[in-house]
């Protein structure tokens, strides 16, 4: 298991958010589907461990 599922893990945020590696950079991408609020705390957690590093998508 890679550090970023993991960190999705520990968080329970790994229903929501998935994560791939490209180029040395992560990207997380997190349903559009889910509450605004959960994307929003999620954004944050992914900001506040990976910050410029991750690429944040909401699809």
């Amino acid at each position: 298991m890679s550090s970023q599922q993991t960190f999705l893990i520990r968080y329970g945020i790994h229903n929501f958010v998935s994560c791939m590696e490209n180029s040395g950079n992560i990207a997380f991408l997190i349903q559009k589907s889910e509450r605004q609020t959960m994307v929003r705390h999620a954004q944050k957690l992914i900001q506040g461990a990976y910050g410029e590093q991750a690429d944040i998508r909401v699809i």
